[in-house]
């Protein structure tokens, strides 16, 4: 039968990789960032948006430009593994490639930057519009975002529980 249909297979396959997001009785998670360390004057709010894309916002109350380094951020999953993040300035053009470097995101004083991440690691799950599912859901993961302010490197840290979708 897939001798004859040879494009039934890469469907059945493609549903097969696409996991048990419409499965009954599977269980979605839903993260949730709670900030753990903060930047004095700086504010950041991360929140989950879908598919393992998370929505980063920071209003810059200094006195002069800081910037986040992407290269420098990192999630730590449930199981421990780092991965590093990777900044998807527009969710309309997401990236075919991973980019070797990433340019720093400038947030001037007063400013406000809204923009997206993913890790690296589950970056085609994101690509295909499939949620990857933490390892353990015992545990917190972690994410760890990088700023340069005043030529020193800077960390924001957030802790992310997953909760049962209702």
């Amino acid at each position: 039968m897939f001798r004859r249909y040879p494009g039934l297979t890469g469907i059945l396959l493609a549903m097969l990789l696409a996991g048990c997001a419409g499965v009954p009785g599977s269980v979605q998670y839903q993260p949730l960032v709670t900030e753990q360390k903060s930047i004095p004057q700086v504010s950041v709010t991360v929140s989950y948006k879908e598919d393992g894309i998370y929505q980063v916002e920071v209003d810059n109350g200094l006195r002069e430009t800081i910037s986040l380094q992407w290269n420098n951020s990192a999630y730590l999953n449930t199981g421990g593994d780092t991965t590093r993040l990777i900044h998807i300035p527009n969710l309309d053009r997401f990236p075919d490639e991973t980019p070797a470097e990433q340019l720093p995101s400038p947030i001037a004083r007063g400013a406000r930057l809204e923009t997206y991440f993913v890790g690296e690691s589950w970056i085609d799950f994101s690509r295909r519009g499939v949620t990857p599912r933490p390892k353990d859901i015992e545990n917190k993961a972690k994410i760890y975002l990088s700023f340069n302010i005043r030529g020193k490197r800077v960390y924001w840290t957030g802790d992310v529980t997953f909760v049962p979708d209702k």
